[in-house]
């Protein structure tokens, strides 16, 4: 333990500036057991104090509570090469990050988009709403609060509308894009086969630009495992639903087709899954049809087999969301269906596209929602609310959060309240909380982001002109540790454990239960995936852990995507084994060390070892086909 000798710098938003005196609780996170030395407590005031937490320090949690106050601010930062800057928040409420002077001039056609690593939203281009717009970047740093419309003169070379944004190493892509000064009612002809690089050091874009193998807008983007950016579908000179997959290299600032989806997709969703994997849903086809077809493709974007091939659909929506899960899953909320309205019906109170969906028999709800599991079984959840044009964003312990109207069935013509709800993901319930959102979306479509785990900012219109808001609600991540899980219970839910997710709805299969804790899995069948439940969020270097369970059968377990088994299951190739045993063991502990990949596992005295990926790796216990197993305790110490 030596003391941390990178700066250390607290930041707040000049919109809610963190009243004081206020104590600062500080813990640091990392490959490292937590301990007394691994939180500290200061004055917010504080100056050149030198923190007694560990050298090897990756990231910090910060919770600062004023003494004049109730309100809690909260904040997380990764360790960045000059130091640790983070940005604390007032937990749960609203905050003003930028209001538009000059960027954005109108709300249309900018391209939203977070880089992790450098900590940075970005928004970039427009419509054409003014010659500068179309060119201009406006840009928000999560780790200071400070917000900064860019420098014309160091501005995009390309005017776009409809790109996109993404992490792009340190800097960030802004990708492709339609030519947005044209004739008016008239589509755009001209599409964008370059990126533009934001370096977030300079404040400015790159003079050179990364040519695109294929010019496209209104495309999805999301990041590969290895770093790579795949550009997914959109709209291109020959085709207003493309089906091809571009990768752009960060390191080699080039751009190759890799593959072509099963069917083309203008304005597509595209999500990088816990597996790796990339799932592709929604957009429209060549004929402005929804696409109900789900497509998932390989951490390197290479096709999948059946049933991952489009074979499974959802009913086509307009406008549907979609989230990550645990352990590879979706979640798919809201939408419009394409009908025409019905005498006297005014659909535009409730969809952008479309109108309502009409209920299916036998279901009181008008919207739908979906568990989609990694192995592609799809789950109807009740959606008892208004979600004709619904929000998702990332939420940690496997619970999205969701902005949507409020319940369903309102009188018609009445106000849209968007309200904010979190997934339960042992209940399968959007609840509400507690937080008004000041946001109308009967004013202009807001444009939402995500800035990691429980943050988010939108771009809305309100009365006074166009605003960047944003909200912090938790500092949960990657790094988080705990104590001993299953017994700990969900302080706002006590029906559910704390920090442990199922990867498909809970039921028959899986329980969890109170008095005295456990997690109940039922016999897996031969054929079908087994059924886990995951530490959330939380990714693992280097590490001890231990499950105890109460049951003859022991659980299986999962490290990332490789599968611990019991050797009485005949596994397949690739799976590794659990120590075996003489059945009249009564051993009910499993130990696991993993260094680097390599994991070494213990039962008595019995010992099996097993590679595994050498990346940071999830870690899951699940149902075992051999019969019930009770797990009564999860413990991981980094």
């Amino acid at each position: 333990m030596r003391e941390i000798e990178l700066p250390l710098t607290v930041h707040s938003l000049s919109s809610q500036p963190i009243p004081t005196p206020a104590q600062l609780d500080l813990a640091a996170l990392g490959d490292f057991p937590t301990s007394n030395q691994t939180a500290s407590s200061l004055s917010l005031t504080a100056q050149n104090v030198r923190l007694d937490i560990p050298s090897d320090t990756l990231a910090l949690e910060a919770v600062a509570r004023p003494e004049s106050s109730g309100q809690r601010f909260i904040g997380f930062s990764e360790r960045g090469s000059a130091g640790l800057d983070f940005l604390l928040w007032p937990q749960g409420s609203v905050c003003e990050l930028s209001r538009a002077a000059s960027y954005p001039a109108g709300l249309g056609g900018e391209a939203l988009g977070y880089g992790s690593e450098s900590g940075r939203l970005l928004i970039a281009g427009s419509e054409g709403f003014s010659s500068s717009a179309v060119v201009g970047a406006l840009t928000f740093d999560t780790r200071t609060g400070r917000s900064v419309v860019v420098d014309p003169r160091a501005a995009m070379r390309q005017p776009r509308s409809f790109a996109t944004v993404t992490g792009f190493g340190q800097k960030l892509l802004v990708a492709g894009g339609e030519y947005p000064i044209h004739e008016n009612g008239s589509p755009a002809n001209v599409f964008n086969d370059t990126g533009e690089v934001f370096d977030p050091t300079t404040n400015s874009f790159e003079l050179d630009f990364v040519p695109l193998a294929l010019g496209v807008a209104r495309h999805a983007a999301t990041l590969l495992e290895n770093g790579e950016t795949a550009l997914i579908g959109g709209t291109s000179k020959a085709s207003p639903a493309s089906s091809f997959i571009q990768v752009v290299s960060p390191r080699t600032r080039t751009s190759n087709i890799l593959g072509t989806l099963s069917v083309g997709r203008r304005a597509p969703t595209a999500l990088r899954l816990d597996d790796g994997r990339i799932f592709v849903a929604g957009g429209e086809d060549a004929d402005g049809s929804p696409i109900g077809a789900l497509e998932w493709r390989g951490p390197d974007t290479s096709p999948l087999p059946a049933p991952f091939d489009g074979s499974i659909s959802l009913p086509p929506r307009f406008a549907r969301a979609y989230a990550t899960l645990p352990g590879g899953a979706v979640l798919a909320v809201g939408g419009c269906e394409e009908r025409a309205p019905e005498a006297g019906e005014d659909c535009t109170h409730d969809c952008q596209r479309g109108c309502p969906p009409r209920p299916a028999a036998g279901r009181a709800d008008r919207y739908d929602a979906f568990w989609i599991a990694a192995d592609g079984v799809v789950t109807a959840l009740s959606l008892p609310l208004g979600a004709g044009h619904p929000h998702l964003l990332p939420g940690s312990d496997g619970s999205p959060w969701l902005v949507a109207d409020e319940e369903s069935g309102a009188a018609e013509g009445s106000a849209n309240r968007p309200t904010l709800y979190r997934f339960n993901p042992w209940q399968a319930t959007f609840d509400p909380v507690e937080t008004e959102l000041e946001l109308d979306l009967a004013r202009a479509s807001a444009r939402f982001v995500g800035l990691g785990l429980d943050s988010f900012a939108w771009l809305s219109e309100d009365p006074a002109g166009i605003v960047l808001n944003g909200m912090r609600l938790g500092t949960r991540s990657a790094f988080s540790s705990d104590v001993p899980l299953v017994t700990l219970r969900d302080p706002d839910d006590p029906s559910r454990p704390a920090h442990l997710v199922p990867d498909r709805p809970p039921g028959a299969d899986l329980s969890y239960e109170v008095a005295p804790a456990a997690l109940a899995f039922a016999p897996s069948a031969s054929a079908a995936a087994k059924t886990c439940v995951w530490i959330s969020d939380a990714l693992f270097g280097d590490f001890s852990a231990e499950f105890a369970f109460s049951s003859d059968v022991r659980p299986s377990l999962r490290l990332g995507t490789t599968e611990l088994v019991d050797p009485a299951e005949a596994p397949a190739d690739g799976v590794c084994l659990l120590p075996a045993l003489p059945d009249d063991h009564t051993e009910s502990r499993i130990l696991l060390q993993r260094v680097g990949s390599h994991a070494s596992l213990t039962i008595g005295n019995a010992h099996s070892e097993c590679l595994v990926s050498a990346r940071r790796l999830a870690v899951g216990v699940c149902a075992s086909k051999l019969g019930p197993a009770r797990v009564t305790r999860v413990s991981v110490t980094r």
